[in-house]
């Protein structure tokens, strides 16, 4: 039990991890045994755990789009990608959410 009657379960944690260079950063949200996992180029996001985008930017973008999705036939629209981090994040933090 944690203060004021809330369970280890409903801690939040947030991570933030560089994978190398300044455009590869990551970001994790966890809650109990749920997580959802954030990747940006930059300050744009291009994945939510394995859902990657299809490349609308740089070649540096793209490098980094290649480690995560080397198949490009398996990449969504951006869009696609905001929809489904918008899913996964509610479904982690309030549970089975349905958009």
């Amino acid at each position: 039990m944690l203060e004021n009657g809330h369970k280890e379960t409903d801690k939040i944690s947030i991570k933030l991890r560089n994978l190398g260079t300044v455009n590869k950063n990551e970001v994790r949200i966890i809650k109990g045994f749920k997580e959802v996992c954030l990747t940006f180029s930059y300050e744009t996001l291009v994945a939510v755990d394995m859902v990657v985008s299809k490349n609308i930017w740089s070649m540096t973008t793209g490098k980094l789009l290649n480690e995560l999705q080397p198949n490009k036939k398996l990449r969504v629209s951006h869009e696609e990608v905001l929809k489904e981090a918008d899913k996964r994040i509610k479904d982690v933090l309030y549970g089975n959410w349905r958009v």
